[in-house]
């Protein structure tokens, strides 16, 4: 477990080019267990930069990541990051020949899940994949593959889980649905950190939202904080 005497993820002054183009110029943000942290933005705003390099992606071109007091970037990272992070991206990246049931079932053999029956079938009804169960990716929809790929990431151990614009491609109820787990994850310790371009999704999920745009970090703070300062208004987002 984590030590609870220090910030869960530190990034300091993480940033990254691609070559003369900016994606994201520098972040420094603190986050904790049983918070909720939204990155809301336009696409292309550098989102999808900041997450990849807080789940250990990407390498940055400047700053650091710490969890759990590990440099992710650094030797000995990855092990950290494969024992306490969760990483979703946005676009669904599953094995052609295995159905939804197999992914679930080769996660839960990787990650050791005591439990991974039960959790499988929680999860499939949540989402509404029961009747996808023995379906192959061709067979499925985005939405089908994205929720898929969320199930996935929600089946495994993890203190940190990590979710880029997990409502794409989401129906009304399977989106409520998500909504409310990640809600109870929070609630059940671990940290939540998510990218959205939807204020609405993240005002009463995240504790703190930071707003990015065109790769600067605009503003962090609570919701009531953010609207404050007028700089989602100022980027269209409310």
């Amino acid at each position: 477990m984590a030590d609870t005497h220090r910030p869960l993820v530190v990034a300091e002054g993480l940033g990254r080019d691609f070559g003369d183009v900016t994606a994201l110029e520098s972040l420094d943000l603190e986050m904790n267990g049983s918070e909720a942290i939204a990155l809301i933005g336009h696409n292309g705003s550098g989102k999808t930069t900041a997450l990849s390099m807080l789940a250990g992606r990407l390498e940055p071109s400047r700053g650091t990541v710490h969890i759990a007091g590990v440099d992710v970037h650094r030797r000995g990272g990855s092990d950290t990051v494969r024992a306490l992070v969760s990483f979703i991206p946005d676009a669904p990246a599953l094995y052609p020949d295995l159905t939804v049931a197999d992914h679930l079932d080769l996660v839960g053999m990787a990650h050791g899940v005591g439990d991974a029956e039960e959790r499988t079938d929680m999860l499939l009804d949540l989402f509404g994949l029961e009747e996808r169960r023995y379906s192959l990716p061709r067979e499925l929809s985005r939405g089908l593959r994205q929720k898929t790929q969320l199930a996935c990431g929600l089946l495994r151990p993890y203190e940190v889980l990590i979710l880029d614009e997990p409502v794409s491609g989401l129906d009304p109820p399977s989106r409520q649905a998500l909504h409310s787990l990640l809600r109870r994850v929070k609630g059940e310790g671990a940290l939540v950190v998510f990218s959205t371009h939807d204020l609405i999704f993240a005002e009463d999920l995240a504790d703190r939202i930071v707003v990015v745009g065109d790769g600067r970090v605009a503003v962090v703070g609570t919701r009531d904080e953010v609207v404050a300062s007028g700089q989602a208004r100022e980027l269209g987002l409310q």
